[in-house]
């Protein structure tokens, strides 16, 4: 028993010693397998930067140039020492970069605007280009700064990214824009050479607009600022159901005109608004759209298959706006104003009537109501909206 005992233990230490021998030879052969890793220093940038604050650097951004002294860089900057060399280097503040670089953005972007039309001979033309927008890529443009500061280059070009236009003259015919849908027009003679003058600017701002299908038309939203640094000048104005000085009196003429347009092409009217009292330049009284930028606007709806092209022309005295679009099969019958409860001082109501027939066979009947107090001494003597 002793010796069959002795003989499995040597055979068992035998064992051991060559599994522990075969492991001691792996690892030294995976020792020298293994390539050897050189260390690589780490560039010290502190030269680079200090000689781009000792010129200053230019930021180049669509063809504009900013130009940065070492003053603006150095408040990038921070002087630190590194844990593992002990050497001192310079660190940019990408932070306080990104601060910088945003507040460059109002300046270099804008918005794109698109193509506007006319409608000649029953074919769609371009008479206003689409123009590109652009907006400031800010990371974008941090890293290109902070490289350039890094490789010592005393200029960046910032990052820049286009923004297209919705509508160009290449995407025009795809936007089934082939039918006359309405014609709005309103008289403005005895008008002054000011109100004439408020009535030619503010209509060229709505020819040649595309709505899409769906979209809200505001008319506040087009129109924009109205004062003497986009061309308008003072008129007669109806405020607070007074007469008042303003700049751009006559623009009810165009909210009207465009109002009118409206009515006739059969579109939703979400907001409108008759004005204070009869006003002689809206006859008939009942059919007219006064607005107020801030205040009071004039809004209606695309709710047809395709774009709208809204253009405006003017006619001896007369302002005429109509609507292109494409048919889709309804009717529109419109009733002329009827004007009741008239009183001696010129105050009255009136109301018209509109009339939609689908293709679907579905009908739609609307009432627009009109409440005008007495027109104010004034009226008589001056032009107002």
């Amino acid at each position: 028993m002793s010796k069959l005992f002795s003989s499995r233990l040597n055979r068992l230490l035998l064992a051991g010693i060559i599994v522990l021998l075969s492991l001691y030879l792996g690892i030294i052969w995976q020792a020298n397998a293994i390539p050897r890793i050189n260390k690589v220093p780490v560039k010290n940038v502190s030269a680079n930067i200090s000689q781009s604050m000792e010129k200053g650097i230019s930021l180049n951004v669509d063809g504009e140039t900013f130009k940065l002294t070492g003053e603006d860089i150095k408040r990038w900057t921070q002087i630190y020492t590194r844990r593992y060399s002990g050497e001192q280097d310079i660190r940019l503040n990408t932070y306080e970069m990104l601060e910088y670089i945003n507040s460059l953005a109002p300046i270099v972007n804008s918005e794109p605007s698109n193509a506007k039309f006319e409608m000649t001979d029953g074919r769609v033309g371009i008479f206003q280009p689409a123009i590109r927008g652009k907006r400031l890529d800010i990371h974008g443009s941090v890293f290109a700064l902070a490289s350039a500061l890094r490789n010592g280059s005393n200029s960046a070009d910032l990052v820049i990214e286009e923004l297209e236009p919705e509508i160009t003259l290449e995407k025009v015919n795809s936007l089934g824009i082939n039918k006359l849908l309405s014609r709005g027009e309103s008289d403005f003679s005895g008008s002054s050479s000011a109100r004439i003058h408020n009535i030619k600017i503010g209509s060229v701002r709505f020819n040649g607009i595309l709505i899409k299908p769906g979209e809200e038309f505001s008319f506040n939203k087009i129109l924009g600022e109205v004062d003497g640094a986009n061309g308008y000048l003072a008129e007669l104005v109806i405020k607070n159901g007074k007469l008042a000085l303003e700049y751009g009196g006559g623009i009810c003429q165009v909210s009207t005109t465009l109002f009118r347009s409206a009515i006739y092409a059969g579109l939703p009217i979400v907001e409108r608004k008759p004005h204070s009292f009869p006003v002689r330049y809206y006859n008939p009284q009942g059919f007219d759209a006064t607005i107020y930028p801030g205040v009071v606007d004039l809004r209606f709806t695309n709710d047809t298959p395709s774009y709208i092209l809204v253009q405006s022309k003017i006619q001896g005295s007369k302002l005429i706006f109509e609507m292109y679009g494409s048919s889709d099969g309804r009717t529109v019958a419109v009733q002329s104003p009827v004007q009741y409860d008239q009183k001696r001082s010129g105050a009255m109501k009136a109301y018209f009537m509109r009339s939609i027939s689908y293709a679907d066979g579905q009908t739609k009947e609307e009432r627009f109501d009109s409440v005008y107090k007495a027109p104010v001494k004034a009226q008589e003597k001056n032009p107002m909206e």
